[in-house]
């Protein structure tokens, strides 16, 4: 799906951000299409799946998921498919292993944007950002879906798409 285009970029804690956002319900997917590399050979920890915790199967328990505290990480990412894509998903890119952490969920509340400056839950999410540092954050809810990145490769890469 190509959403209709309203870009925003900004800058916070050293991190870049880019949000897409319109009369659009956004997937994780549509990014996934393009960048895969984003989360290819990285570890993922999921704040959100479909607004709520998601839940390895015992085959992707088997093969290296794992749950912590209620929160679940992957193995080292091989391809996209491996990620569940449901809708309002939030997820913070590791490395390595992720940080076992408490992770709230932004996504999950219309309209949220880790860019709005003033906003309450704007600066929740980026006191968590900071607190765990994560190479990406990915999040898609209604009507937005952001990147956060370090990476400024990465960062120029994704600016492109849309």
């Amino acid at each position: 799906m190509t959403p209709k285009k309203i870009k925003s970029t900004g800058l916070r804690y050293g991190y870049s951000v880019i949000q897409w956002a319109d009369d659009w319900d956004p997937s994780l997917t549509d990014l996934m299409e393009l960048v895969p590399n984003i989360v290819v050979g990285c570890r993922v920890a999921i704040a959100s799946c479909d607004s709520g915790k998601y839940r390895p199967s015992a085959t992707e328990l088997a093969n290296g998921w794992e749950v912590v505290d209620g929160y679940s990480f992957s193995p080292k990412i091989a391809s996209v498919s491996e990620l569940p894509m449901s809708g309002f998903d939030e997820w913070y890119v590791f490395e390595d292993r992720p940080v076992a952490f408490a992770y709230k969920a932004f996504v999950n509340r219309f309209g949220f944007s880790p860019l709005t400056a003033g906003d309450p839950r704007a600066e929740e999410f980026w006191v968590q950002v900071d607190a765990i540092r994560p190479l990406h954050v990915l999040g898609a809810g209604t009507p937005v879906m952001f990147v956060v990145t370090r990476d400024a490769n990465l960062f120029a890469q994704v600016s492109k798409i849309w």
